[in-house]
Formats: C-alpha cells, sequence, structure tokens
C-alpha cells in the first residue's frame, strides 16, 4: 500500500498536459504560430482579401492546421516561385525552415491553442490598405459589369491624376473591387504627350482594336506602377526610393476579368502615399520583350 502511494501521488505532481495550453515544450498558436501568420500569411488570409480562409484567430486557423503544414513543407505557401540557386531578392516571401519547422510541429502536436496572454497584439489593417491610408485613391469612376460567361477582351480604364506638378510615390496599391472576377490589374503612367491609348475616353471602360496603333503591345506604352494579382503584395519602397509620376500624367489600369458565371460588377481602385521627401533612387520597371522569336518544332531550324 505504501508504494501504491507514493507512485499515486508522485503522478499528481507532475505537469499535466493540458490540450488548451500546452507546456513549454509544446508549439503553441498564441505563443509560437500567430506571430508567424500575422508576418507572413495574415495579409492575404482574412475577410475581403484574396485568400479563402482567414488566420486571425485561433478558432479559424485550427481546422486547417494540416493543410498548412503540407503547404509550407512543400513551398507553396507563401506563393514565392523564385529558384532559390538564382539569387537573393529583397521581396523574398518564402518562409526560413524555422518557420516552417515550427507551423509543421504545431500541426503534429495537435495544433494546441495556448495562452493568449502569450500572443501578440492583433495586426490592425488599415481599411483594408495594406501600406496605411493612402494619401490618393484614384479609382474606377463607376462599376464596371462583368459577363457571366465567356472571354473578357483586356480592358482599359484612362485616369487623369490632376498633378499640377510632379509626385514622387514610394507605396502603391491596387484593390479590386470584386475578387471573384478579377483575375489581374496592372497600373501605368502614362506621361503627357504620349499617344498610347489616345482613342480611350477618360473614366470609361476601353478596349482597344487587334489592330489599332495606340494599344502598343497590350501595355508596354506607359510605365509600370503597382499590379494585382491574387497572393501579390503591395509595391512599397525602401527609404530614399520612389518612382515618379510626372505633372498632368494619367494612370491606366489593364483589367483583366474573368467570367463568374453570373453577371457581376467591379469597382477597382489604386491607392498611393507619396515620399516625404526628395528621394535618392527613381525605381523604374521596365519590360523586355521579343515579338519574333521563334522555337522551331523537334529543333529544326527555321
Amino acid at each position: 500500500m505504501r508504494l501504491l502511494f507514493a507512485v499515486l501521488t508522485a503522478a499528481t505532481l507532475l505537469p499535466a498536459a493540458n490540450k488548451a495550453t500546452g507546456s513549454p515544450s509544446h508549439v503553441t498558436f498564441y505563443r509560437d504560430v500567430l506571430p508567424i501568420l500575422q508576418k507572413n500569411c495574415q495579409g492575404c488570409h482574412r475577410p475581403g482579401e484574396a485568400a479563402p480562409v482567414s488566420f486571425l484567430t485561433y478558432t479559424e486557423t485550427r481546422p486547417w492546421a494540416k493543410a498548412i503544414r503540407e503547404s509550407v513543407r512543400l513551398k507553396r505557401m507563401p506563393p514565392w516561385f523564385a529558384e532559390p540557386h538564382v539569387g537573393k531578392f529583397a521581396n523574398d516571401r518564402s518562409l526560413g525552415q524555422a518557420d516552417i519547422d515550427t507551423l509543421a510541429k504545431w500541426a503534429d502536436g495537435g495544433a494546441l491553442e495556448g495562452d493568449p496572454r502569450e500572443g501578440p497584439a492583433p495586426v490592425r489593417f488599415v481599411s483594408g490598405w495594406n501600406i496605411g491610408e493612402p494619401d490618393l485613391v484614384i479609382g474606377m469612376p463607376r462599376p464596371y459589369k462583368v459577363v457571366e460567361t465567356g472571354t473578357i477582351d483586356y480592358t482599359y480604364y484612362v485616369m487623369p491624376t490632376g498633378f499640377t506638378e510632379d509626385k514622387w510615390v514610394r507605396f502603391a496599391e491596387v484593390r479590386p473591387g470584386n475578387r471573384k472576377v478579377v483575375h489581374h490589374v496592372i497600373a501605368f503612367v502614362r506621361e503627357p504627350g504620349s499617344k498610347w491609348l489616345q482613342d480611350a475616353v477618360p473614366g470609361e471602360p476601353y478596349v482597344p482594336k487587334k489592330d489599332a496603333k495606340d494599344s502598343r503591345g497590350g501595355g508596354l506604352g506607359g510605365q509600370f506602377l503597382v499590379g494585382y494579382a491574387p497572393g501579390t503584395v503591395p509595391d512599397t519602397l525602401e527609404p530614399g526610393q520612389a518612382r515618379l509620376i510626372k505633372a498632368g500624367s494619367d494612370i491606366i489600369l489593364q483589367m483583366h476579368y474573368t467570367a463568374g458565371g453570373q453577371e457581376q460588377e467591379d469597382q477597382s481602385k489604386v491607392g498611393l502615399i507619396f515620399a516625404k521627401e526628395p528621394p535618392r533612387q527613381r525605381v523604374v520597371t521596365v519590360a523586355a520583350m521579343d515579338t519574333k522569336f521563334v522555337i522551331p518544332a523537334r529543333g529544326r531550324q527555321p
């Protein structure tokens, strides 16, 4: 009896494995997982964004623990498809191995919740904008009706900025109005005097004719400003860097819609935050293309 009593007493002194909180050796949501989600995932995984599920809370995230584990192990998430052997990129979104291991251990260990007091404060998103409150928002003046079926040609919107002086942009973001039908958006800067899309009426949807002289290869007639596609992040530049929008320029939106099975509407917009001081570096994004490039069938030379 003495031996039995001793064993029972010792057992009561051991720390109990609590499925809700775990122990310091267990990976828990609030202490270990939530900081990773805030930094790498919540930009898309929250209501109103591109991702189909929200990772803001434990209750929302817990059912997806195993899916998260597989996605990060296979490096499908966060979206980053550059080959690692090419070099290092300033905007690399891939997770480090330590974060991947943490998420995997959390799923394998029962996806414990932990103590909410150990978690970081919630990230404050400003009315949906990832860049913060814009200094200027330029958008489609009226909703565009997206047909229910069929292929939709690229549609352009010319939107005058009204700038009377040059502006330097450090942060830019496209906010699609209806993510169900917006495949992608590219915002260009058309400088004064450009004849690109010269027949387009400002504020009205415009589809260039295939042989039109002002179509300029589907968007190479202007300077790239910012783009959107599911999984992309806003254009955020380092201190001292900025993109130039000259006085009198227009913002042109290239809209690519995908029919969603029923008629819907979209009214997308672009937010800009201007540099607070003259930049040291002007950032320009250019495209290189060769319309005569041919790959012969079976290796035959033309």
